[in-house]
């Protein structure tokens, strides 16, 4: 369960008896006071952790929000609704609804939260447990992977319906209007690959120019932070304007490139030695080359033309990343070299530069996430980040390939000492739930 989502906080209680107590608050942090989150897998996975947490012969759990009533009622359906389905295989929201109203009025409050229920519900039957524990990841990773036939080429049913849940979402034409306009078009340099609406990043227009706010580039979250990473294209030669006044505007002091730098197609978009690029407000110049292996960092400096004001701008090159790792657990070399500059340089958001602000950024993304979150739970779901990054960014998953290669690389980080931390001595770590050992329920 990402930290962006939720907090858990140890209360420790002496009593007389001087007998100590253990007692886990989870704060979800992203469940809005009017209407209802944004996709249910996060509040899913709460939900999950929350409820698991509370040991056997433990008292009632305390559920609450503002009033009492709509969030609270919310969680208390879907949790006994996930009881009742694992239990009885069957389940009656209605029914129940109807049964906890006679002891708390208005519980779930809105059409809008009843009809969240049923679709976290939905989500649940579907996609099962997908979180697993680092202990068995390797285990899954070989369900996963299995054929009922001896063509390798083929994965399991499990992995193909894992894929095609994950790329359900279609976009609608209103939560594209700004990629698709006319005059944003020959911004994009593949027409399959633009931002949703809602997660496009903007960018200081310019005043009578329709679009110039556009750039083809998606917000992506993180573990620690709902707007993490932002992906976007190698910049054509005709929007590296665009791409600096999004590094400008956004405060972004990382740059992760992993695209070829081509002449003709693609240009190379920072500014020489001793040279320096004015993009009006402000300029770009370069401070500093090195190469470090098969990677080569670029350090620049971006300031203002209006006042003395200054930031630093790193870009890491690793250039064809992922296919070029060999052995694949190297795939982490590059997250470990982004994440130690970055944890000092971390202002605005990570950007992550692909062809097309496509899979390859995806997936860094992806594999730096599911890093902080096996350091952190002690478990990986990969089936989750998966999903919520292509609703907000459609096209980056292409492919069974694409999605079976985040399974494979994880378990060669763990199988080469990826870090885990599990921290209390407790029946969870961090909220995090065991994973279930039967097929789900469908």
């Amino acid at each position: 369960m990402p930290m962006t989502m939720y907090l858990q906080d140890s209360i420790f209680t002496w009593q007389k008896t001087s007998s100590e107590r253990t007692v886990y608050q989870y704060h979800y942090t992203n469940w809005p006071d009017h209407g209802v989150p944004e996709h249910p897998l996060p509040v899913l996975s709460f939900i999950r952790k929350s409820a698991s947490a509370n040991p056997p012969g433990g008292g009632p759990i305390i559920v609450h929000c503002s009033a009492g009533v709509g969030r609270t009622g919310t969680y208390i359906v879907i949790d006994a609704m996930l009881r009742q389905i694992k239990h009885r295989h069957s389940l009656s929201v209605p029914g129940f609804l109807k049964h906890i109203r006679q002891q708390r009025n208005f519980l779930v409050q809105t059409e809008e939260q009843y009809i969240f229920i049923h679709d976290a519900l939905l989500e649940a039957i579907e996609s099962g447990e997908t979180e697993i524990s680092a202990a068995d990841f390797s285990e899954y990773v070989q369900k996963l992977q299995m054929s009922n036939n001896d063509n390798e080429k083929e994965y399991s049913p499990l992995l193909e319906k894992q894929f095609k849940l994950v790329t359900s979402f279609k976009a609608k034409d209103f939560s594209i209007i700004s990629a698709t306009k006319a005059c944003n078009r020959a911004k994009n340099r593949n027409q399959n690959i633009i931002p949703v609406e809602s997660y496009r990043v903007h960018i200081t227009p310019k005043p009578g120019k329709d679009g110039s706010d556009y750039i083809n580039a998606s917000f992506f979250q993180g573990f620690n932070k709902l707007n993490e990473f932002i992906i976007t294209q190698h910049p054509t030669f005709d929007t590296i304007p665009d791409f600096w006044q999004m590094i400008w505007d956004h405060n972004c002091q990382t740059i992760v490139m992993l695209s070829f730098v081509d002449e003709k197609e693609y240009p190379c978009f920072w500014p020489e030695e001793d040279k320096e690029n004015d993009y009006g407000t402000f300029k770009v110049k370069l401070s500093e080359e090195c190469s470090q292996g098969c990677f080569v960092t670029r350090d620049f400096i971006l300031q203002s033309t209006q006042d003395d004001y200054e930031v630093i701008c790193r870009i890491i090159e690793c250039s064809g990343w992922p296919e070029c790792c060999t052995p694949l657990s190297s795939v982490y070399d590059l997250v470990h070299l982004v994440q130690d500059w970055h944890l000092e340089y971390q202002n605005g958001p990570m950007v992550v530069v692909d062809r097309f602000g496509g899979t390859e950024a995806a997936t860094f993304c992806c594999l730096s996430t599911l890093q902080k979150q096996v350091e952190f739970e002690n478990c990986i779901d990969i089936y989750m980040f998966s999903k919520l990054y292509h609703m907000r960014r459609p096209g980056i998953w292409q492919s069974k390939d694409d999605y079976c290669f985040l399974f494979r690389a994880v378990e060669q980080g763990l199988l080469a000492n990826f870090e885990a931390m599990p921290t209390f001595n407790s029946p969870v770590t961090n909220g995090h739930v065991l994973p279930v050992k039967e097929d789900p329920v469908i």
